[in-house]
């Protein structure tokens, strides 16, 4: 998803991304224990107000250049500097869910240190290179699974690191396997990438949705390269109103993404929408609009419609920072090119009712 992460190694992004390494001086059974009740219970309140806050986003890495902890019964979050996946514990084995290359190394040493048991199967979450070409780093026996757009994508690119999966699976599937039960679906509309679905594990109320949103943060720019900016934007409230879960794994930030962080996305999904409507009805923007026409009169048609759209987009980003600003991170790094983005979408390409 990310243009630069195609062009360095992910240790090289891990060793820009962190200003300084330290270690914890606590193993992961010590950090796993502060996350249960006296009864032993896994406690998932006290794991949020540790791993899901702004503050952890800010803590230097262990020594090791990642880190991992328990999110759930028989469930473990990895993560480095930027990037995180989960795997599964099962009375048969292990399932890892992606394949960030990155990530890959530091997720079986983080296996290995949880339990001695297989990894019975891997998951393509999409076909995308910086959550996919770590697959070839996992055991030969282990099931690659993938849906089918992901197969034919992959078969078509024939990357070694890349490998087509095992098991291809269309619109639903269900892998039930060592007492866990992961529900597989294909909305039938893509998002970010020609390849998307979602996985919910029901009895961890986790859903798997990778490269959804950014947790605590402001869109990314483009929302995310989205090749659907619209079924971007209507993905939220589907996957509201479709999944009871707790947290959501987006493949992207240390913290754990919650239930609450993905509705706050969805808040600051729609309120961008309401300031390009209200942007492009404005008297500030009729206003430039009128004087760029002026301006370019001779035929200069680019540049009308360039100067139109950044007229409009900054008027609609600066709604957007001031309701937002303090809120959430990175607010003003892409508010123009989201707002852009919506602007060529809502106004121009799709226009929608609202």
């Amino acid at each position: 998803m990310r243009v630069f992460k195609h062009l360095l190694p992910s240790r090289i992004l891990t060793t820009c991304f962190t200003a300084a390494i330290i270690s914890f001086g606590a193993s992961a059974a010590a950090q796993d224990a502060s996350n249960t009740t006296e009864k032993g219970a896994f406690d998932l309140e006290a794991m949020k107000e540790k791993y899901s806050v702004r503050d952890y986003v800010y803590q230097p890495l262990p020594e090791r250049g990642y880190n991992y902890y328990q999110i759930a019964e028989n469930t473990y979050f990895v993560h480095d500097a930027f990037e995180h996946q989960v795997f599964f514990v099962t009375e048969d084995g292990v399932i890892v869910y992606d394949a960030i290359p990155g990530l890959a190394p530091h997720t079986l040493k983080a296996i290995a240190e949880v339990t001695d048991k297989p990894i019975t199967h891997v998951i393509y979450s999409h076909h995308h290179g910086d959550h996919a070409r770590g697959m070839h780093l996992y055991p030969e026996t282990a099931i690659k699974i993938g849906n089918s757009e992901t197969a034919e994508l992959l078969k078509e690119a024939n990357d070694p690191m890349r490998p087509v999966p095992d098991v291809v699976w269309q619109d639903d599937y269900v892998l039930d396997t060592g007492g866990l039960r992961l529900e597989f679906k294909d909305l039938g509309r893509n998002w970010h990438s020609h390849s998307d679905s979602l996985v919910y594990a029901p009895e961890q109320k986790i859903l798997l949705a990778i490269d959804t949103f950014h947790a605590d943060a402001a869109p990314w720019i483009h929302f995310g390269e989205a090749v659907d900016p619209i079924m971007t934007w209507r993905l939220p409230k589907i996957i509201l109103d479709t999944y009871d879960f707790d947290l959501i794994i987006t493949g992207h930030e240390r913290m754990v993404p919650t239930h609450e962080h993905f509705e706050t996305y969805k808040e600051m999904v729609e309120d961008m929408k309401r300031f390009t409507y209200e942007a492009a009805s404005s008297l500030e923007f009729q206003k430039k609009a009128k004087e760029t026409m002026i301006r370019y009169s001779d035929g200069q048609e680019h540049w009308i419609y360039k100067k139109a759209l950044e007229a409009g987009a900054d008027i609609c980003a600066a709604k957007w920072e001031e309701k937002w600003a303090g809120r959430v991170r990175n607010v003003r790094l892409n508010s123009k090119e989201n707002c852009q983005t919506m602007w060529i979408q809502l106004l121009v390409i799709n226009p929608e009712s609202h």
